[in-house]
């Protein structure tokens, strides 16, 4: 069994880029691992999510607490840039955008030039002047603190809470990030690892203060930068490939655009901080398409880019959102335009279904105006739109068919329960961290390491699953056998050619209700007869989907800019109703086999809606996209109001509910005789 996060040794690459890339992309990167006898367990955390640093509605120690309460691991962020608030206290009612509530508590420790601009730059409603700081300050100076108040309050003994941001990135949206180095530290608790790189690469901030006079500086190797450059060679991306030649005085401001630098940010943070560093593309499909200038999208050879150069941090992509409750689910929508223009039972489409390329058809013909405009497409530059359709060949498959070790997360994007308040069982935006997604990674305790290593070590490792509404328990064992050895997920099966392997999937469906304060039949279910409580779901079908793993796809390829995987991606078994079968207690075994004749990847999936259901799931058990579900009524007596008759909102997010393991590789390494394969 291989290291479980090894970049695959066979990659074709042109002899150019080889030489110049070798060393970053093809080695394997040192990742602890569930060694033989050792053992660990599956915990659930969250690390996207917001207080009033930002945009949120809770201070920080208030959402540690509660996040806690359902999690057994937190990482809290909040945007980079700059703020006005004060997340020492929570401002449930946002008061403090248009009143003086919650503002001049900041404390200028550093002196004016780590300040924004200067302290009457803004103003509230009220006229009052505010004071805005940066936020590698806030990072550094204010939040960790509260963090670890909130996690060595009684009853969190066995759990662990840190900080991270969401980077707001040069050329694109947002990254749910955090550098762990320091937080832990049993002298000097502090977060100064965070804050340089928000301060070297947070697009939306300009301060070229070296941190407040700390001498930060933001270059990256020679040896990275040269390769840098060869990665961006003759293509058609805009931004100076040389990196380190655009800063001044150790700093690059202007970036508008350059998605250049944040290939550079993870290289930097991979570099500085070996291990400790995590960036995982938030939200990736909610802003559409990457437009140069744009600073909004992610298309597929952005998250080649970022893996290629830096496959230790930049390993995997957050397509299943926050905002569940929201009207729109996940906020995705037509007039932004989202890619794929909605989420796909409550997943984004390069996690849940198929993308075709920006500004195309699936045929690869220029968009129709007239047909985008009827769909609810508001821009008139159809480079920006990506459409999607239903179906397995999504862009992480196409990652996977590379042999990328490349993975699916969720989080909460906590900021606010919407038009209800905190305590309200109701949302039209958010649900608390863990209250309804749950992202389940397998965490090793090593008592001589930093516990929050331990977490970062089992989010790279691919050994996670997420679950949506208590589908299944942390019970959940994915792996594939033979002949007495095995691999779970994010690990690779070594192989003779023709080798039969055998799937087992292990998880409990779990009696009682889940989180939901709704206990009316399934909307979603009523259409075809079946009367089950929204608030105790059943599983109802579970997809094997794999693929063939074929060879890395050069950067000057052109099919490095296409998101549709492979045809040889499929669903290769399924289980529906009956064919689950399920204990007293709620286990539930399945098994499956194969024959192997080539590199493959299996992943795993499952739901509470079965196949064929109307305006939920194609023929296939495929999700559609979720603003059919407008046409699903919500008619029981109890339906809230704020749904307006209809399945939408919060009783959207609980009626149709997932889970997503991450894959197994299986690898050909002898032919049928045992004969080594040269790759």
């Amino acid at each position: 069994m291989k290291n479980v996060s090894e970049i695959a040794t066979r990659t074709a690459l042109s002899a150019a880029v080889a030489v110049a890339l070798a060393s970053t992309a093809m080695t394997a990167p040192v990742v602890a691992q569930a060694d033989d006898g050792e053992e660990g367990q599956y915990l659930s955390g969250d690390f996207h999510n917001h207080t009033t640093c930002s945009d949120g509605s809770t201070s920080v120690r208030t959402l540690t607490r509660e996040s806690l309460t359902y999690l057994d691991w937190f990482i809290q962020v909040g945007h980079s840039g700059s703020g006005s608030r004060d997340c020492r206290i929570s401002d449930f009612l946002y008061l403090n955008r248009g009143s003086s509530f919650n503002r001049g508590l900041w404390v200028n420790s550093i002196g004016p030039e780590a300040i924004k601009g200067d302290l009457v730059e803004e103003t509230m409603g009220d006229g009052v002047p505010v004071q805005r700081m940066w936020r590698w300050q806030s990072l550094q100076e204010f939040q960790l603190d509260d963090i670890i108040e909130a996690r060595e309050l009684p009853g969190n003994e066995d759990k662990e809470a840190f900080l991270g941001l969401e980077w707001v990135v040069p050329g694109h949206e947002h990254s749910s990030n955090t550098i762990s180095t320091g937080q832990y530290d049993a002298i000097d608790p502090n977060s100064a690892a965070m804050a340089q790189f928000e301060y070297c690469f947070g697009r939306n901030a300009d301060d070229t203060s070296g941190g407040g006079g700390q001498g930060w500086t933001c270059e990256i190797s020679d040896e990275s930068n040269e390769k840098l450059k060869v990665l961006f060679d003759g293509r058609p991306e805009e931004g100076i490939a040389d990196y380190n030649s655009t800063l001044v005085n150790g700093i690059n401001i202007n970036d508008t655009g350059d998605h250049v630098k944040s290939v550079a940010a993870v290289i930097w943070a991979q570099e500085n901080f070996p291990g400790d560093a995590v960036s995982v593309q938030a939200h990736i499909e909610r802003q559409g398409a990457f437009i140069e200038d744009d600073d909004e999208g992610f298309n597929i050879e952005h998250l080649r880019d970022g893996h290629t150069m830096a496959p230790e941090v930049s390993f995997g992509m957050e397509t299943q959102p926050g905002h569940q409750p929201a009207y729109d689910r996940g906020t995705y929508a037509a007039r932004r335009p989202s890619s794929g223009l909605y989420t796909f039972g409550g997943t984004g489409c390069y996690g849940g279904a198929e993308a075709a390329r920006p500004g195309l058809d699936f045929d690869g013909n220029p968009l129709d105006p007239a047909e985008m405009a009827a769909l609810g497409v508001t821009t008139s530059d159809l480079r920006k739109v990506t459409i999607c359709r239903p179906g397995v060949r999504t862009m992480w498959d196409a990652m996977l068919s590379e042999g990328r070790r490349f993975f699916f997360f969720a989080s909460s994007d906590w900021h606010s329960r919407g038009s209800f308040g905190p305590l309200d069982f109701e949302s039209t935006l958010d649900f608390y961290p863990g209250e309804y997604q749950e992202h389940f990674s397998y965490v090793v305790d090593r008592p001589d390491r930093d516990p929050a290593q331990d977490i970062i070590d089992s989010l790279r490792s691919g050994n996670s699953f997420a679950v949506q509404g208590q589908l299944i328990t942390d019970r959940f064992k994915f792996e594939a056998c033979v002949g007495g050895r095995c691999a779970t997920m994010g690990e690779t099966l070594e192989v003779r050619e023709g080798s039969i392997v055998q799937i087992r999937l292990q998880m409990v469906d779990p009696s009682g209700e889940n989180n939901s304060p709704y206990k009316f039949d399934n909307p979603s279910l009523k259409q075809i007869g079946l009367e089950i409580p929204i608030s105790e779901p059943e599983l109802a079908q579970v997809d094997l989907i794999m693929g063939s793993v074929g060879e890395f796809i050069e950067p000057t390829d052109p099919e490095y800019y296409n998101p549709l995987a492979p045809e040889t991606t499929h669903i290769a078994k399924s289980w529906i109703g009956s064919e689950i079968g399920r204990s007293r207690n709620g286990s539930i075994n399945l098994s499956y086999k194969f024959r192997v004749e080539g590199d493959t990847y299996i992943r795993a999936r499952g739901s509470n809606i079965p196949a064929g259901t109307p305006n939920e799931r194609d023929m296939d058990g495929n999700p559609l996209p979720d603003n059919l579900s407008d046409n699903i009524p919500c008619d029981d007596a109890a339906c809230p109001p704020h749904v307006f008759g209809v399945l939408d909102a919060d009783v959207e997010s609980w009626a149709d509910i997932w889970f997503y393991a991450n894959p197994i590789f299986v690898e050909v390494t002898a032919d049928r005789k045992g004969k080594p394969i040269k790759k």
